[in-house]
């Protein structure tokens, strides 16, 4: 059953880059993001990244 919900690219993107770990210097480190909370955007039509939910890593 679909539930017509679709996902914004930018949620994509953060996953992607989340998942595939690039950063070599101690800096790029500090700005990969540990975790990421998805939220339904005001009309439920989109999952979206909430952006006062992230933890960076350390």
């Amino acid at each position: 059953i679909a539930s017509g919900v679709t996902v914004n690219d930018e949620v994509i993107n953060v996953f992607n880059d989340m998942k595939v770990r690039k950063s070599s210097t101690q800096e790029e480190i500090k700005k990969t993001k540990k975790a990421v909370l998805f939220c339904l955007s005001d009309d439920k039509r989109q999952i979206i990244v909430e952006e006062a939910k992230q933890i960076l890593g350390s």
